[in-house]
């Protein structure tokens, strides 16, 4: 599976402005011109991948609003299944697929009221990414993800070798914090010998953003 890490950040870095925030507020610094550019990505994707504190927070649609073009299939990993009843995700009739753990079985019943949504099962107590994207290709033809997700879910794959390209579209605005969500948390790597090495695609200027395509090295 391919998958392409697109994000907006702050010069230095950071894609909300804290733990519990939503990130929409940076979409306000964008012009149609840069959604309509998101949203060419999103519609040449399989599939659309945003963790648990983005539906909470923004309950995005996740769709191609800004283009013509096939709106991707959504999945949203999450090891607990407290998703928001409220959520758009659940209530509109775009497909959505939950990876979660075998454990959760049981607990995903009682989302069976909503007729878009499926759960692909991977990983005994503690969801298998691996497991979860090898069934997600095999059951439902989904070879191609866009992720959009938080520091930690970002961390998680790009850790794993899973992420194959990152588009970063830098915004002319310095956030600070060192608490606030950057591009990549998790727990992060002591020398550049253990780093994940990416090499620069392109670099493209477009009105008052800038934006870095880098490849896996």
């Amino acid at each position: 599976m391919k998958i392409k890490l697109v994000s907006e950040v702050s010069i230095d870095g950071k894609i909300t402005f804290g733990e519990g925030t939503s990130s929409k507020d940076l979409f306000s610094l964008l012009t149609t011109e840069d959604m309509e550019y998101i949203h060419e990505i999103r519609s040449k994707a399989d599939g659309i991948l945003v963790g648990m504190n983005t539906i909470r927070n923004d309950n995005p649609s996740l769709t191609c609003r800004y283009v013509e073009g096939k709106n991707p299939i959504r999945i949203v990993p999450s090891n607990s299944l407290e998703i928001p009843e409220d959520a758009t995700i659940l209530n509109d009739n775009i497909p959505t697929i939950i990876i979660t753990p075998e454990t959760n079985k049981e607990a995903a019943k009682k989302y069976a009221k909503y007729q878009s949504v499926n759960f692909v099962f991977a990983g005994e107590e503690k969801l298998d990414f691996a497991v979860a994207f090898s069934k997600l290709e095999k059951q439902y033809n989904i070879h191609t993800v866009m992720l959009e997700g938080g520091g930690t879910l970002n961390w998680n794959l790009i850790d794993k070798d899973m992420v194959n390209e990152i588009t970063v579209i830098r915004l002319p605005i310095v956030i600070g914090g060192k608490n606030n969500i950057s591009l990549v948390d998790g727990e992060g790597y002591g020398n550049c010998n253990l780093a994940k090495k990416f090499g620069l695609k392109g670099v493209e200027f477009r009105g008052n953003v800038i934006i870095g395509n880098y490849v896996k090295a």
